[in-house]
């Protein structure tokens, strides 16, 4: 494990006063910082929701009547007339393009 690993998935530097039963593992990973603040809505259900389809579509291929759908946004119950990227452009803040 190189320093970079070590320090990701090390111990924590204090020890916290967390109880821990006998025979329990405790496991603790530190967060980083997002890599940009630009990506993605900003808003957690949205990024929620664009994050749990983009992966489900990393795994399954949707079909509609026996013919593959192609999949690049989707739009909220509460709000149908807005329609959100799965895969925003960065600089973008909020609906997906229109086409």
């Amino acid at each position: 494990m190189n320093a970079e690993e070590q320090h990701v998935f090390g111990p924590p530097d204090e020890a916290d006063d967390l109880p821990v039963e006998e025979g329990e593992y405790v496991f603790r990973f530190r967060l980083g910082p997002l890599e940009s603040e630009d990506d993605g809505y900003g808003d957690p259900l949205l990024e929620l929701i664009r994050g749990q389809l983009a992966d489900l579509l990393r795994a399954v291929v949707l079909t509609h009547r026996g013919r593959r759908v192609r999949v690049d946004g989707f739009r909220l119950l509460r709000d149908p007339d807005t329609e959100y990227s799965l895969f925003p452009n960065k600089g973008k803040n909020g609906a997906a393009d229109e086409t």
